[in-house]
């Protein structure tokens, strides 16, 4: 019996220095409870102090547990502070990690958006070369058409030119064709007077016409026999 009453003793001092461990005031406790082992000591040994030491045990006991119930919460509130403090610099952490990612992905996006600013002027710089290359095409189109056409137009001008010469050719050639006839038939006709001429009904005669002839003209008017 007595070895199960020091086992529970045992067991009991156990739970007064955990105690302990939450509040320091379990001290007190603690102080107690072992004074009230040292009666039961004594009173073992014949020396009574107290007539019942085992209610001093049992109110060390007590009060260990109340000081440690009644003085938890400070402890509770320095443990999490400890807690909050690492907390703290873990979410300090965090938070600067995410800005760091956050600088990063809006650096990247930054250079995104330069690169398709230089791709967007590279495009229009090419479309713009592109346009003028085009121009310049049809520019030169333009010129080598019209070129074309001055030439085209020239050689209209040339071949009308030279129709017109040759027309002009023709035209001479038959006047003079047809002086040489008209010639020819003056000179075939021929009147020895005035009378002949009468005589053929062909009086008077001008100068020109068949049978013309100067002595046929005595004042020289270009009209023979008029008189």
């Amino acid at each position: 019996m007595k070895f199960i009453k020091w086992i529970m003793i045992a067991i009991a001092l156990f739970i007064i220095l955990s105690t302990i461990i939450v509040t320091p005031f379990a001290w007190i406790g603690l102080i107690i409870f072992l004074f009230g082992i040292y009666q039961m000591i004594q009173r073992s040994k014949g020396r009574v102090t107290f007539s019942k030491p085992g209610w001093v045990v049992v109110a060390g006991f007590l009060l260990s547990c109340i000081l440690a119930m009644i003085f938890v919460e400070p402890v509770k509130e320095t443990v999490p502070k400890e807690k909050k403090e690492i907390t703290l610099k873990q979410e300090q952490k965090e938070a600067e990690r995410l800005a760091e990612e956050q600088k990063k992905k809006e650096e990247a996006a930054r250079l995104a958006e330069e690169q398709k600013k230089k791709e967007e002027a590279a495009r229009l710089a090419e479309e713009q070369k592109k346009k003028e290359e085009a121009a310049r095409l049809a520019e030169e189109q333009k010129k080598k058409e019209e070129a074309a056409r001055l030439a085209e137009e020239q050689k209209k001008k040339e071949e009308a030119a030279r129709l017109a010469e040759e027309q002009r050719k023709k035209e001479e050639a038959a006047r003079l064709a047809k002086e040489q006839e008209e010639q020819k038939a003056v000179t075939s006709v021929y009147y020895e007077n005035c009378d002949a001429v009468r005589s053929a009904g062909a009086a008077p005669v001008y100068e020109g016409q068949p049978g013309y002839s100067k002595h046929l003209d005595r004042d020289g008017d270009g009209i023979g026999c008029d008189k």
